[in-house]
């Protein structure tokens, strides 16, 4: 191995080089965006369970479906399943 190391050209250490400036930028990248996407607010979304949970007590918020939900009617089905 070390015969290799010898008989590297000076080009061949640069793209060397190169290859591992690449590989240390990519890496300090990524560091930097999992940092930032830990922080609190920075995007991800959490949620309050104490404020959720006040919500569903005090009735702006029910434990059941949404208004808007009902059960899929045959002729729903057949659409979505391409049939007319």
């Amino acid at each position: 191995m070390l015969e290799h190391v010898r008989h590297l050209r000076g080009r061949d250490l640069r793209f060397l080089g190169l290859v591992a400036l690449n590989l240390l930028v990519i890496a300090l990248y990524l560091d930097a965006g999992m940092r930032l996407a830990a922080q609190e607010g920075s995007g991800w979304r959490t949620l309050d369970i104490e404020a959720l949970q006040r919500r569903i007590e005090t009735g702006e918020l029910r434990e059941r479906e949404a208004d808007w939900y009902h059960r899929s009617t045959e002729e729903e089905t057949g659409r979505i399943r391409g049939t007319p």
